[in-house]
């Protein structure tokens, strides 16, 4: 299979996704981690991922990660990025990382990816996430349940528990294949994408007490200040899920979420049948997926909505 090739006389493996890391970040770098690690015990393997939630940590190895990559780890033989469409988006400064390894693979699914990030390039944009590519990269008769597991908490969180778009033959396929591995799918659901924590609960109601709608309806909107993070003593790792809560609102066509990192707003869009928010995403330095995207602002959160409603707007209108 296509990563086992890619092993072939591979000495030591760095592993890296995105910022802020989500399910299917630590679903897959987790899940190739524990591949390489399981199957291939002379490789030394390393796996670079900023903090994640701690309901995450269910998983087997989940404790075995480096926050921030250094020189002082040196050099590595194979790279891999994943479910990561852009060097702006690489979690725990893997960017030097990336450049200097003697290969690189980029593992991926977002329809704004390059493409050229790496020397080998697998991305599927049909697939649901960056979980379901992986699977059909590994030799099944050697994944793990501890790997399956993974895999497939990817797989739950990309799909919205199999209600987006997203989620194909091939992806059911992957699940039915993962469950025959044993793994514990009811606490993997139960326990990483429909609980919360206390704090969790109180700014995701926050968030939609404060939610306005816009464009006959259209469109529902809110955003988070420096204020309230601090109020709510809430980290943005904390706020992946808040976006999918708007998107529930009934009528919506567009969910729009906006809050502060690192000085600027951190945009979330989420929609159902007909905007292409990848698209509009572009404006804002990001990208995505057709219904599911992000990107920055350095301007106010009510500037930054009103250039957003404007783009959505005219999709509609078209």
């Amino acid at each position: 299979m296509i990563i086992d090739d890619l092993l072939t006389d591979v000495k030591n493996v760095a592993i890296f996704g995105h910022v802020r890391p989500d399910g299917d970040c630590l679903g897959s770098t987790l899940g190739l981690y524990n591949y390489v690690k399981g199957n291939y015990p002379a490789i030394e393997v390393h796996l670079f991922l900023e903090r994640f939630p701690e309901n995450y940590k269910l998983l087997a190895n989940s404790n075995n990660t480096n926050e921030i990559y250094d020189e002082e780890y040196g050099t590595f033989d194979l790279a891999f990025l994943i479910d990561t469409p852009s060097f702006e988006r690489i979690g725990a400064n893997g960017e030097p990382c990336i450049k200097t390894a003697r290969k690189t693979c980029n593992i991926d699914h977002h329809i704004s990816n390059p493409q050229n990030l790496c020397t080998k390039n697998y991305v599927d944009a049909k697939a649901s996430s960056a979980c379901e590519v992986l699977y059909y990269m590994l030799d099944p008769e050697k994944i793990s349940k501890d790997t399956a597991e993974c895999l497939y908490l990817g797989i739950v969180h990309d799909t919205g528990a199999f209600k987006f778009s997203s989620t194909g033959q091939r992806t059911m396929d992957a699940i039915g294949n993962l469950l025959e591995k044993g793994i514990d799918f009811t606490r993997i659901i139960n326990e990483t994408y429909y609980t919360r924590t206390y704090i969790q609960t109180l700014v995701t109601g926050y968030v939609m007490m404060t939610s306005k709608l816009a464009l006959d309806g259209k469109v529902v909107y809110s955003y988070l200040t420096p204020e309230d993070m601090t109020r709510y003593s809430v980290t943005p790792v904390e706020l992946s899920n808040v976006i999918d809560t708007l998107r529930e609102v009934s009528g919506t066509e567009v969910a729009i979420f906006l809050y502060p990192v690192n000085g600027e707003n951190k945009i979330s869009l989420r929609s159902n049948y007909i905007v292409d928010v990848n698209e509009i995403a572009k404006n804002f330095g990001g990208g995505g997926h057709v219904r599911a995207a992000g990107g920055s602002s350095k301007d106010s959160p009510e500037k930054t909505i009103t250039k957003l409603l404007k783009l959505i707007q005219e999709q509609l209108q078209n």
